[in-house]
């Protein structure tokens, strides 16, 4: 696959207002895998890479490619530069996200497991994503819909 050739994603116009500005290069479903996650992810200045959450059955990988980022863990803020890197595994709940504190644009790759069945918790909001048998459900944590 060459440079510029993957899948791209870009934030909608919902997600930028919530999180700032990201790009997205999702090399991996460019390339058809099903096993692993992997993708490119540069955040614009002020923004972040998602709501803090952590996963039962997915291990996370983080390595930076460009910038300075600033990842918000259960313990506290930690900042990466290009060559540092971050793991997250399954079933730890430690609850995550990037931020780019910066003014510059920060780039990352984040590798991470794709199992058919995983429960996303979100550690500041009472929200559970839940993935089984092909199904996706958006729940509060005791297991109740949205409103």
């Amino acid at each position: 696959m060459r440079k510029g050739t993957s899948r791209t994603e870009e934030a909608t116009p919902e997600q930028a207002a919530q999180h700032g500005h990201f790009h997205a290069e999702l090399l991996s479903d460019s390339g058809g895998l099903t096993q692993f996650g992997a993708f490119v992810d540069t955040l614009a200045p002020g923004a972040f890479s998602s709501d803090r959450h952590w996963h039962e059955a997915e291990d996370e990988f983080l390595y930076m490619l460009a910038g300075e980022a600033t990842v918000i863990e259960d313990d506290g803020a930690h900042v990466l530069l290009p060559g540092d890197a971050a793991c997250w595994k399954a079933g730890v709940a430690n609850g995550h996200h990037v931020q780019n504190r910066s003014a510059a644009p920060c780039s990352y790759l984040v590798v991470g497991t794709r199992a058919a069945s995983d429960r996303v918790h979100y550690s500041d909001i009472d929200r559970l994503y839940v993935r089984e048998n092909g199904r996706v459900a958006r729940t509060r944590r005791d297991g109740s819909a949205l409103t």
